[in-house]
């Protein structure tokens, strides 16, 4: 016991706030790392995209112009596909002709030179030497980055032609002209960061749009998010209206359309190198459809060319927020709280959403887990510190009141502020007859030993059958049937309590005789009728208790018992509820001191 005292006066209420806060903190820098927050601020994140393109349109200065191997282009030319030399030299002619900014192309160069391959057409040509000679031609004034893929059962990038890397590794060291087409991916496998190193598998940060940007005069040192917010749905050019207005001359419209611009060539056909984006890039294709892989090079270079990578708050700053969220475990009203919180969460979303205008992505997750755990730790401490609190209540009191109101007062129903109420009830007095003569032969604390033994049967039967013990006056006991405890018939229940408790005297007694003591006699008094319940006293000291005629009028029942020779005296009031009416005999009219005559009735236990 010593020791529990002790511990309790160590871990004061102080103390443990203190213990629970820095524990929340604990928690929210868990949160921030959490793999299953990161996947719900994705979500989120994808949210302000699509609702930030729908309601916030952001319009760029700088857009590449993306050209698309379509189904088409492979439906009009005769090659395969990794035989497009020639129309892949005859692309880069025509963006040479168009003075375009920059050629970047998603598509890998071929690793061979396939010299004994000849077109069969009129105009044949050497495939190796055509596109050897488109990129030469091509990168005396336009830079030329082309892609390389991973060969994941190789474990390297597949190597091009030598031929090809000599003649794009001619361009100088501002940019790489060949670089990764890799991309990182979230664990729902959706494209969302800039691809730096540590999403290459060589670890190198030279990806595809890095240096595309780069060729057109932007620096190569990046990190943060791909904006998705930027600009419109793309609309591709296929590559084979690109060749036609270059076979049929006509330089003017290629400057007219693509001049100045950074051009990217990839694959837009349908089944081919598809990925999953937060917002659909394809004006082509219906929205919830997969995105051609070459979008999302295209959707990077906006925000690249654009200076407008989406920056993720710092985690210093999080963490910052999420300790404000934490302050929910202080205070003691849950009701403000919750409103607060509520409001909290709402700002939260909006300053979230209203960064992001700012190109800086704030992830809410960890921050409003960490208030909604800091509110209901709160509300959970309150809610056992508010049951510890009740049951030292109840053991503290329970020997003072009867159960139903101890609960009554534990569920803040009755205090010294609550208003009595009028109630129908039934009033039991009980009385030992002869008590006052046996207490002038016994010695005072055998005579309250003796009363808190027979009292404790007496009161266990009284609370079984729902009633309230009122008050004990000597060797008397008051007790009323029907509050706070509803009942449906209080008559009934008062009176099976009387004849259980003449039984249990009976046992009683049986045991006081073998202790040599003498045994004891009841008279219980019942009258049933209207009366005042409620507290009664100063907020000092006030009791829960019944006032009113039907109060005093079974008090003067009670006395009648000894003159009548009947243990148990009801008023007809009370006989008329009972079931068992016709056991009981009547006694006709009986003189009350301070009332009129009324009609009583005895019973008794039926002798065994």
């Amino acid at each position: 016991m010593t020791k529990t005292r002790s511990l309790q006066k160590f871990f004061t209420p102080r103390l443990l706030q203190a213990l629970g806060l820095l524990i929340l903190l604990a928690l929210a820098m868990l949160l921030l790392h959490l793999p299953a927050v990161h996947l719900v601020d994705n979500k989120v994140l994808d949210l302000q995209f699509s609702l930030s393109r729908a309601y916030f349109p952001q319009h760029v200065d700088i857009d590449p112009v993306v050209v698309g191997l379509d189904e088409a282009f492979l439906d009009e030319v005769d090659e395969p596909l990794s035989l497009n030399h020639i129309h892949l030299a005859n692309f880069l002619r025509a963006m040479n002709q168009a003075g375009v900014k920059v050629v970047g192309m998603d598509l890998s160069l071929p690793e061979k030179r396939f010299d004994t391959l000849v077109s069969t057409r009129k105009d044949a040509q050497d495939f190796h030497k055509t596109l050897l000679a488109g990129l030469l031609e091509t990168i005396q004034t336009t830079p030329v980055v082309v892609a390389k893929v991973w060969d994941m059962k190789h474990a390297h990038y597949r190597d091009i032609q030598l031929d090809y890397a000599g003649i794009l590794g001619m361009q100088g060291e501002q940019f790489q002209a060949v670089a990764s087409a890799e991309f990182c991916r979230d664990s729902d496998q959706r494209i969302r960061r800039f691809p730096g190193a540590d999403c290459q598998p060589d670890r190198i940060a030279r990806g595809l749009a890095t240096e595309i940007a780069a060729a057109a005069g932007m620096r190569r040192e990046w990190s943060g998010l791909i904006n998705y917010r930027l600009g419109a749905p793309f609309k591709y050019v296929p590559l084979q209206e690109v060749l036609k207005l270059a076979q049929q001359g006509k330089v003017t419209e290629l400057q007219q359309r693509f001049g100045g611009k950074v051009v990217l060539l990839g694959a837009t056909m349908d089944a081919v190198d598809l990925v999953d984006l937060p917002v659909s890039l394809a004006g082509w294709l219906p929205a919830n459809d997969p995105n051609p892989g070459v979008l999302a090079h295209a959707q990077l270079l906006r925000s690249l060319l654009n200076q407008r990578l989406l920056q993720q708050a710092s985690t210093a700053s999080l963490f910052a927020l999420s300790a404000l969220f934490a302050l929910f475990w202080l205070g003691r009203s849950i009701r403000i709280k919750l409103i607060v919180f509520l409001m909290a969460s709402l700002g939260l979303l909006a300053a979230s959403g209203i960064a992001m205008q700012y190109d800086v992505w704030l992830p809410p997750t960890a921050i409003f887990l960490t208030g909604l755990l800091a509110l209901a730790g709160s509300a959970a401490w309150q809610a056992w510190q508010h049951y510890v609190d009740k049951q030292r209540l109840s053991k503290a009191f329970s020997g003072r009141v009867s159960p139903a109101v101890m609960q009554e007062i534990v569920e803040g129903r009755i205090d010294q502020t609550s208003q009595s109420r009028r109630l129908p009830v039934c009033v039991l007095f009980s009385d030992i007859r002869g008590f006052t003569t046996l207490c002038e032969h016994a010695q005072a604390e055998d005579v309250v030993s003796l009363l808190n033994r027979y009292f404790a049967v007496m009161s266990k039967i009284v609370h079984d059958h729902g009633g309230t013990i009122d008050k004990f006056i000597g060797d008397g006991l008051m007790a009323f049937f029907g509050a706070p405890q509803k009942l449906d018939n209080p008559s009934q229940n008062a009176f099976n309590a009387s004849r259980e408790m003449l039984a249990a005297l009976s046992i009683l007694n049986q045991e006081l005789q073998a202790e040599g003591k003498a045994v004891l006699q009841i008279g219980i008094g019942l009258h049933a009728g209207d009366a005042v319940i409620g507290q009664v006293g100063s907020a000092e000291r006030h009791e829960y208790t019944a006032i009113g005629d039907t109060v005093n009028t079974a008090a003067r029942i009670e006395g009648l018992c000894k003159d009548v020779g009947y243990p148990v005296v009801c008023s007809a009031t009370v006989v008329a509820r009972l079931a068992e009416a016709d056991a009981l005999i009547a006694l006709g009219d009986k003189n009350l001191k301070g009332r009129s005559a009324i009609a009583v009735y005895g019973w008794h236990p039926v002798q065994a």
